[in-house]
């Protein structure tokens, strides 16, 4: 599995976010993309999830088919319990799934299944996003400040479970100098 970046080129008005970009990112691998704000990080994200398109150049998905996110933008249903969010998403996706299992993952108890999503925290959130995530099982993982609100728990949780997740194509937003810690390869935007 890999994406391919091949002479991407990608203007916003007279921001040019980048130039004959070519990179080459391979499954079993962290890749980590780094930048100041603005810098294009989550436009990145965004072309290699076929979310946007470039200017010019091509990516490419060679062998994965799958792709979910876990974006500041991503939106979970406050109205909806934790497992009602947790079995729309995967059902989205025609998957069955073992909730229980997905929310120990995640160290989300079980008596959080039934809370509404609109009384968590940020952090809790942020869990209920990742479960999704995992719920999908997808061959992609973009991943875009992935471990904003997260305390050190949830961190590490994150970091063993993308760490393990060897057989993903697997894109890390962040300037977070711990998440780019368990990236294999880095990026850094200008």
């Amino acid at each position: 599995m890999k994406i391919l970046f091949e002479n991407v080129n990608l203007k916003f008005g007279r921001l040019e976010l980048f130039k004959n970009l070519n990179v080459e990112i391979t499954g079993g691998k962290v890749f980590g993309i780094t930048g100041k704000n603005g810098a294009g990080k989550s436009t990145f994200l965004k072309l290699a999830g076929k979310i946007i398109k470039p200017d010019s150049g091509t990516v490419k998905i060679v062998d994965a088919e799958t792709i979910a996110a876990v974006t500041p933008e991503m939106k979970i249903y406050d109205d909806l319990t934790a497992l009602e969010n947790l079995n729309f998403f995967a059902k989205l996706r025609n998957k069955k799934i073992d909730a229980e299992k997905i929310f120990n993952r995640v160290n989300l108890s079980i008596e959080n299944l039934n809370i509404r999503a609109g009384n968590f925290s940020t952090g809790m959130k942020q869990r209920l996003k990742f479960a999704i995530l995992l719920s999908v099982d997808a061959d992609i993982w973009l991943l875009d400040e992935p471990t904003a609100n997260l305390d050190s728990e949830g961190r590490n949780i994150f970091y063993n479970e993308i760490l393990s997740a060897t057989d993903k194509i697997i894109l890390l937003a962040t300037n977070d100098t711990k998440d780019l810690e368990v990236c294999n390869e880095i990026l850094k935007l200008p």
